[in-house]
């Protein structure tokens, strides 16, 4: 790609209006702010400047220039993004190669091919004696003519060479029919058509181009369904059926509908759910999710009820999970969703969306049935299995803090078990994914929080770590917090924040849950914090004489600190020939005064900390 060719639309296209178009932004400075599209947002992280062409997210590291953000949020590669530019900006874009060039010639041949074959199929549905059986079909499953006419419906002929004939006569040569997946070859090398006795479903890119074909047989054919193979336009798991005409409803509805089946997209579409895409005989996959990111968080499943259909829910629902969506589960009691449409009508679809489960309440379904199949495990078994999962996908999609107390609280009220209890096992089960990562040896394997408080003695870090623990669990501690205890938080800054916190808490609320903490904790370091502060009283029994230990524990931490310091200017001073008696003199009583204090702590009968 000419490099010129890619700085003159870089220059022609206003960043902001492109990216404006998908995000509000608001100015600030020279730059614009808004909510990023590539992650579950909740305050502006992403910034737009205009001056150096670029977008960037402070949060999840998303950023490039315009090109890079066609690219992302339209689903598209670089050359295509640069054209949809380009076309904007009326600049007229030529590959610059001989192999670019031969690379885009044959993708515009393929693409005339198969815009060519769908034409050939409608009309076969429409003008042909044998497209009268298509037809006949297509009407008992209940889809209009507009439906038909809308989704570009048509029929394969019952016959070898139907579509390689008509080609013939065209003129478009065999080579190019077989690498649209159009045509096949036998054994004998003879070329037949793939497509026959069907009603074809053209399958249609983001932007609208005919890519590939479904076909539902009409005779005997023991494969009721077949969709064309890979291609160079098409990759099954990288295109949703309906994508390019759902997409602007998706983003009104702030929602999509997920079906297996053409069938089932095309019929709900007729029944005024436009926002319904299908995959195509594919699990969900990281691309189909890609596709939807932009335009939506909340996805419903309406997979099959039959057992394969509830195999593909589980897996859609742990990748969907994975990626922050809002995820909910439809159940059809023994129908698809086209029959279930059909028989119930709209509303009584609808229905069946509202009554949706939502995915952390079917896993936890699908847990108690798998368990209960293994033979009398505990429910406390499954509960610790579930968290176990729900720990696992949270942490490969770095689930944010806002999210992670959503899930607990969730997670809280589903199981009836305490926030907590909850609250524990949900961070036991991170430590333990996380821990194998950390045995690595690699700096960048420390996650922010411990690389925050690596250089703190070990001592002061669980003295500060326990304090907020039993602050977290019992705001009831309050009274016996004193001078010591904020100026160790001061000592580390995410302590100080979660310290100041739970100050905050405590004067708006009073007793505050824990719960209402996290509300208020907005980045990854201080959920960590909490999940290890309350790690670190675990085993505790919680109660006054364990957070008069841990404060004192702080306290003297911060004296053995203190104690560092005036030893290091005690010999600093004498190095410089300057009396050192006073701060002698400091020392040796901070140090009598410490002594004392771990003489009467090892009296007390506390719990250890």
């Amino acid at each position: 790609m000419d490099n010129s060719l890619k700085d003159r639309v870089l220059d022609a296209v206003d960043i902001v209006a492109v990216i404006g178009e998908r995000v509000r932004l608001t100015r600030k400075g020279k730059d614009y702010l808004g909510l990023c599209p590539f992650h579950p947002d909740h305050k502006p992280s992403l910034s737009v400047s205009p001056s150096k062409r670029l977008y960037k997210c402070w949060s999840c590291g998303a950023g490039g220039d315009v090109i890079r953000f066609v690219e992302k949020t339209e689903r598209v590669e670089f050359r295509e993004a640069l054209a949809k530019l380009a076309e904007r900006a009326g600049i007229e874009l030529r590959p610059s190669t001989p192999s670019d060039q031969r690379s885009e010639q044959l993708r515009t041949e393929l693409w005339a091919t198969t815009t060519w074959a769908r034409q050939h199929f409608q009309r076969n549905l429409s003008a042909t004696p044998g497209g009268k059986a298509a037809r006949d079909y297509a009407q008992r499953r209940g889809l209009s003519d507009e439906t038909i006419e809308r989704f570009s419906l048509g029929f394969a002929a019952d016959a070898w060479d139907d579509l390689l004939g008509a080609a013939r006569k065209t003129g478009l040569r065999l080579e190019l029919l077989e690498q649209a997946g159009l045509v096949a070859t036998n054994e004998s090398g003879r070329s037949y058509d793939r497509f026959r006795n069907r009603l074809i479903f053209p399958i249609n890119d983001a932007s609208g181009r005919t890519v590939a074909f479904g076909g539902r047989a009409l005779g005997d054919d023991p494969a009721k369904y077949l969709n064309s193979p890979e291609t160079g336009l098409f990759s099954k798991s990288r295109v949703l059926y309906g994508f390019d005409l759902a997409r602007r409803a998706i983003e009104k509805q702030k929602a999509a509908i997920i079906v297996e089946g053409y069938m089932d997209a095309v019929l709900l579409v007729q029944h005024g759910f436009e926002h319904v895409v299908a995959t195509l005989g594919t699990a969900l996959t990281d691309a189909h999710v890609k596709l939807l990111r932009p335009l939506t968080e909340r996805i419903f499943l309406c997979f099959d009820s039959d057992a394969a259909g509830v195999r593909a829910a589980d897996r859609a629902v742990e990748l969907a999970l994975r990626s922050q969506f809002a995820v909910r589960v439809v159940a059809l009691e023994d129908k698809d969703p086209a029959d279930c449409v059909v028989a119930a009508g709209a509303a009584g679809f609808e229905a069946r969306l509202h009554d949706a489960v939502d995915a952390l309440q079917f896993k936890w379904l699908q847990t108690v049935r798998l368990l209960g199949d293994r033979g009398g495990q505990s429910r406390r078994a499954a509960l610790e299995e579930y968290v176990e999962f729900v720990a696992g996908v949270s942490s490969v999609g770095g689930m944010n803090p806002l999210d992670q107390n959503l899930v607990v609280g969730r997670l809280s009220e589903l199981l009836g078990v305490p926030p907590d209890e909850v609250f524990a096992l949900f961070a036991r089960a991170r430590r333990a994914i996380r821990r194998p990562q950390s045995k690595a040896g690699s700096a960048d394997a420390a996650s922010e929080y411990e690389a925050s408080v690596r250089a703190l003695p070990a001592g002061l870090m669980t003295a500060a770590e326990s304090v907020l623990g039993l602050l977290l669990r019992d705001s009831r501690f309050w009274p016996s917090v004193n001078d010591a205890v904020a100026a160790g938080m001061e000592h580390s800054e995410t302590w100080r924040r979660l310290y100041a916190v739970l100050v905050e808490a405590h004067h708006d609320v009073g007793e505050y849950s824990l719960e209402e903490v996290m509300a208020r904790c907005e980045d990854s370091a201080l959920c960590e914090l909490i999940e290890r502060a309350l790690a670190r009283i675990s085993d505790l029994e919680v109660g006054a004489e364990a957070f008069t230990a841990a404060r004192d524990r702080l306290t003297s931490e911060l004296d053995v600190l203190q104690m560092g310091d005036l030893r290091t200017s005690v010999h600093a001073e004498q190095a410089r020939g300057q009396d050192a008696d006073a701060t002698f003199r400091s020392l040796r009583e901070m140090a009598r005064k410490h002594h004392a204090a771990l003489s009467a702590d090892r009296r007390r009968s506390a719990v250890k900390l």
